[in-house]
């Protein structure tokens, strides 16, 4: 073989290895970027949820687990809505508005210790009528504003989500930004709500909404789904047989029935392999793993 053959193979060794270097180096920067960008529409999803289910707890005092029942209210439920009936100031008026309020407290105070009360502003609220006050710009009078309770339809009469561009209470359940080769899949969310008793005995309703990473992040690079997977579920506490389960569970070692055993069990755990909104467990201001 002469130099010029081995030339030419050394040269296509190092551009396959050149290849495979930057394939493996572009693979996570990939990944990144595309689970930014189905993260972020997920996220989305999850807080229509929430602020839906939150909506349907205040009329009924209770949470659902079922995306139909959350649907039908959106379109035929009513709900009691506060509105504020009075004319709010411009911002500069508010923070005069402000000023207002401490002065006052602080008059208060002094009336109250039988000090004397000094100083220009106030001296001017003892000394001069509330619309010389006002003249002067020392202060102003705290707007008044009544809340008024009213009944109105769910949609769209109230601003929930009846106004948000895009917006399909139809695809509600819906997992958005799933594609598999050029395919779009509409998996569905899981949906949990129950009533959690403290140990005081008081009855706490709870939902939560979850979505795993294998699900919505189909179709991306499997190794780097995994291994975020991974390294959310390491933040658990968790027991030497949990441990050994995940390693089963990956290697496709688990059987049907188990694989959905070990998937309820990971619902409870405070890290969660995938994104939620919610708890199962104990209260968390209905908040996102995202947040």
């Amino acid at each position: 073989m002469n130099r010029k053959i081995i030339l030419l193979l050394m040269i296509g060794v190092i551009c396959g290895l050149a290849y495979i270097f930057y394939n493996n180096m572009s693979k996570p920067i990939k990944f990144q970027d595309a689970y930014a960008i189905r993260k972020a529409k997920v996220v989305e999803r999850l807080k229509e949820i929430r602020a839906l289910q939150q909506a349907y707890k205040s009329v009924k005092g209770v949470y659902t687990e079922n995306f139909d029942t959350l649907a039908n209210f959106y379109k035929n439920g009513k709900m009691q809505t506060l509105r504020s009936v009075g004319s709010l100031d411009d911002s500069a008026t508010q923070a005069r508005t402000k000023i207002y309020e401490k002065l006052y407290e602080e008059q208060q105070r002094l009336v109250k210790a039988r000090r004397p009360i000094k100083g220009e502003r106030l001296e001017a609220l003892v000394d001069m009528d509330d619309a010389e006050v006002i003249e002067r710009g020392l202060a102003v009078r705290k707007p008044i504003i009544d809340d008024v309770k009213s009944v109105v339809k769910v949609a769209p009469d109230t601003v929930l989500l009846s106004s948000k561009q895009g917006f399909s209470i139809d695809s509600l359940r819906y997992v958005p930004g799933v594609e598999v080769d050029g395919v779009v899949e509409t998996p569905e969310f899981i949906m949990k709500a129950l009533v959690k008793e403290t140990t005081s005995k008081v009855q706490v309703p709870l939902f939560a909404v979850f979505v795993p990473n294998e699900v919505f992040l189909k179709g991306l690079d499997r190794q780097e789904i995994a291994n975020l997977s991974d390294e959310q579920m390491q933040r658990n506490d968790l027991s030497d047989e949990e441990k050994n389960t995940i390693i089963s569970e990956q290697k496709n070692e688990l059987s049907a029935e188990d694989r959905k055993k070990f998937a309820e069990e990971k619902l409870k755990w405070e890290h969660y392999p995938g994104l939620k909104v919610g708890s199962i467990n104990n209260p968390n201001n209905d908040a996102g793993n995202w947040e």
